[in-house]
């Protein structure tokens, strides 16, 4: 869905692993700055219902899918037959309802649950902080019909959910790996961009061809989520560019292509780009994935391919070299790169929080994907945000990195958190750890807490 940094909330099962995703990629949250000045709310809802009479899906009515917008004043609430607790109904603009300052529920693009209703959500935003775009009152409609899109797909395609939890355990990168996706996405680009049909063809052939190579080097959980990926976040992406008019190839290098990020935005990437390549090779593949949803996009693709006998096409042998020196260029800088923040991370002044939740692990609530690198231990390194609860206990780290450990059931296990500003509070009678400063609120109930110095260990 979508976020000004792609956020990733997850409402999580009880076993504990991430059920669903709300939020998307290069849009804006709520607690970044919003720029002025904003198009007009009821401008860019006209542009929405603009956009809903252009057909983007069957069965898809922009007008059945209630909104909430935050404007950077005051929250609005447009397409409901309800009127929430806390709204009032607007005069003079029937079906329109607004909720004095922001919605609690409103904390980007997303989806969440008001009342016994899935509602999109929308912070509007002048521009995207992660790909720089100046938005229009189009974009911020495309940006909200995409939402809209997702509770569409919750509605009628249940099963059309991927666990992202899964990106916290991906295999370790190798040259092989980060070549074989450069070499898949080079041929998806050049086949959503060819000028005749068989060479679309022929160029989708061979980025199926390497994206089946580079799935023979991981468990098949992987290569079930991008697929799952591309069928979510992907269609929605999809629906967002074709209604904001944008080319098949903006925004499809925001990330260096480095799993796990770079996993997590090749499923928007590509998930779009098949999409728009049926729209040439089978126009009717919407109403067949309607028909049975429990296809691959991937798989409608391949079958078309096949039965057209389509030939792949090869890459020259420069464009081969290019890629290779390119691919060894980017695992390499991405290596010290990664190096260095960690032990960054790791020399930080100031304070540290290690705890150990192994015998009461943590339910995830929030982290970002596209700001996540896995470390060779095991730990996974959060640069944005990370939340998670227990029973007893809960912690939200925003705007400040941290380590963390999960499971098998992708549950948290530790958590590690250096360079705080303020030392945390140890209530040895109560036995709770506290600490609440500017995106940073951690509350545990501890069974063992050691301090040494600047150190504090808390057990769960």
């Amino acid at each position: 869905m979508k976020a000004m940094i792609s956020l990733v909330l997850f409402s999580l099962l009880t076993s504990g692993s991430p059920e669903s995703v709300l939020h998307s990629q290069g849009s804006d949250l709520a607690w970044n700055e919003v720029q002025s000045p904003l198009p007009d709310v009821f401008s860019v809802i006209e542009e929405v219902e603009i956009i809903g009479k252009l057909g983007l899906w069957p069965g898809f009515d922009v007008k059945a899918v209630p909104v909430m917008v935050f404007d950077s004043t005051d929250t609005w609430l447009f397409f409901s037959d309800m009127t929430p607790e806390g709204f009032d109904i607007f005069p003079g603009t029937p079906g329109v309802m607004t909720y004095k300052g922001q919605h609690p529920l409103v904390r980007g693009n997303s989806i969440v649950r008001l009342g016994e209703k899935w509602v999109a959500t929308s912070v509007l935003a002048s521009y995207g902080r992660r790909t720089g775009e100046k938005y229009s009152a189009v974009d911020l409609a495309g940006i909200i019909v995409h939402e809209q899109f997702h509770v569409f797909q919750r509605l009628n395609h249940p099963s059309w959910r991927q666990n992202d939890g899964v990106l916290l355990f991906y295999p370790r990168e190798t040259n092989e790996s980060v070549l074989l996706r450069k070499l898949e996405k080079e041929a998806f680009r050049k086949a959503v961009t060819s000028a005749t049909y068989y060479q679309m063809a022929g160029w989708a052939q061979t980025a199926l061809e390497y994206r089946y190579k580079r799935f023979g080097l991981v468990p098949g959980i992987y290569g079930t989520y991008e697929k799952e990926l591309q069928r979510t976040e992907g269609l929605s992406d999809y629906i967002e560019r074709i209604a904001r008019g944008l080319d098949p190839l903006n925004a499809s290098d925001i990330t260096n292509g480095i799993a796990p990020a770079g996993v997590r935005d090749l499923g928007y990437v590509e998930g779009r780009w098949i999409a728009m390549i049926l729209d040439i090779l089978k126009p009717d593949w919407k109403y067949v994935i309607e028909e049975d949803d429990g296809l691959y996009l991937e798989e409608i693709l391949s079958k078309q391919l096949t039965a057209m006998q389509t030939a792949a096409i090869g890459f020259s042998m420069e464009e081969i070299e290019s890629l290779c020196v390119e691919s060894r260029r980017t695992f390499n800088i991405w290596q010290l790169e990664k190096l260095e923040e960690l032990s960054d991370y790791h020399l930080q002044p100031g304070y540290s929080l290690l705890v150990d939740a192994s015998s009461l692990p943590f339910n995830i609530r929030i982290f970002e994907p596209l700001e996540i690198e896995t470390s060779d231990n095991g730990g996974v390194y959060h640069r944005l945000i990370f939340s998670g609860a227990n029973q007893e206990s809960s912690l939200r780290i925003m705007n400040h990195p941290c380590l963390t450990y999960f499971n098998d059931r992708y549950q948290l296990s530790a958590i590690t958190i250096k360079g705080l500003k303020s030392r945390p509070m140890i209530d040895y009678e109560t036995k709770k750890c506290t600490l609440k400063y500017e995106g940073i609120d951690i509350s545990l109930v501890f069974s063992e807490a050691a301090e040494s110095g600047e150190t504090i260990r808390i057990r769960i």
